[in-house]
């Protein structure tokens, strides 16, 4: 079996830290065993380390998008199924391990563990604090909005998270490099501002949540708020992403063909799934990407809640919340166009409905 598996200039990373514990061990050596002299040295190494893995990623991993001013993090060069950007905050935490180690000189061994553990604390905590405002404006708003149509709505619904996957769906690993890297799929966890109710017969679910950057170095911080939109269906189907992408880019890419691309673990389904019809119906709703996940499709919208516009009329500002019940009429559109006969491919126990116990009290508009 495969022990350590590495893609392009996966190795460095793993290497960089490696050599970070030989120069330690080095350095102690020299100096008579002076370890606490050796870790002080070892903080600045063990950044200007961090900085050179992140440089080297920016140059394998981070491409530039044909016809756009951003780029995008890939995951072309991987250790063990992380790209190596994602290697920087180890980096930083050995910067901090060695600073704690030159502390218990001075403070308790206790004291030194403490505020490393603070330290770590303050990276994961401080960008969740800096996304409360923007949290609560979003819960204020589509609390009024669910609360003008009979819809229930709440704050926060911790089921959510084990519920929906973002991303690549998880891949199944047939031998010991597959399994080292693979990439775990991303839960959306921290769902808030959860609306749900019955639009026009269909029973749907908007919620929002915080994602993670596809393959970013400091996942932390670096983090996008989507708006999940689902459609609940009648059977809990098996896993499927469904993407329509033109090829090429720029001002002649709306004449270039279209490609269907599809994630999925059950090819058989994704066969009798993926048909002309919902192309389509795709195409005339104007949903490029979509996935269904047990009960629910789901169309999540990043950056701007409606990819067709910003939801804004004239000078009056966007209405998010009304972007996001737009959406749901056109993934139900689109699921509406699924073959018939699909009760045959139910995939386990039907889950119910998220906030099921305030159903009762659910309108429709």
């Amino acid at each position: 079996m495969t022990v350590f598996a590495f893609s392009g200039l996966g190795f460095l990373p793993v290497g960089m830290l490696s050599a970070l514990l030989m120069i330690w061990f080095w350095i102690i050596d020299g100096s008579g065993g002076d370890w606490a002299t050796a870790c002080i040295v070892m903080v600045p190494v063990s950044l200007v380390f961090g900085l050179i893995n992140l440089m080297v990623a920016v140059v394998v991993n981070h491409v530039d998008v044909p016809g756009g001013d951003y780029g995008v993090w890939t995951s072309r060069h991987r250790s063990a199924g992380t790209p190596v950007q994602a290697y920087s905050p180890h980096f930083l935490a050995a910067a901090g391990l060695f600073l704690a180690g030159w502390t218990v000189q001075w403070v308790h061994g206790l004291v030194a563990v403490a505020g490393y553990a603070a330290l770590t604390a303050a990276y994961y905590g401080i960008p969740e604090l800096l996304r409360r405002p923007a949290k609560a404006n979003t819960a204020e708003q589509r609390k009024e909005f669910a609360g003008a149509r009979g819809w229930a709505f709440e704050d926060r619904l911790p089921d959510l998270a084990g519920r929906w996957v973002s991303g690549p769906l998880p891949r199944l690993a047939t031998s010991g490099a597959e399994l080292l890297n693979s990439t775990a799929p991303v839960k959306l966890r921290g769902c808030f501002a959860v609306m749900a109710g019955t639009h026009r017969g269909v029973p749907f679910t908007v919620a929002d949540a915080f994602e993670p950057v596809s393959f970013a170095p400091f996942r932390a911080w670096q983090k996008v708020h989507v708006t999940v939109c689902a459609v609940h269906l009648d059977t809990a189907l098996p896993s499927l992403r469904m993407v329509l992408r033109r090829r090429g880019s720029g001002r002649g890419s709306r004449r270039s063909p279209l490609t269907v691309e599809v994630d999925t673990l059950r090819p058989d389904f994704a066969q009798a799934v993926v048909t002309q019809e919902v192309s389509e119906a795709m195409l005339a709703a104007r949903v490029t990407e979509w996935s269904i996940q047990g009960r629910d499709a789901l169309l999540v919208l990043r950056e701007s809640p409606d990819a067709a516009g910003d939801g804004s009329t004239g000078d009056a500002p966007a209405d998010y919340d009304l972007d996001a019940v737009r959406a749901v009429e056109r993934l139900a559109t689109v699921v509406s166009r699924l073959p018939s006969g699909i009760d045959q491919w139910a995939d386990g126990i039907l889950p119910g409905l998220p906030l099921a116990h305030r159903e009762a009290h659910q309108g429709s508009a």
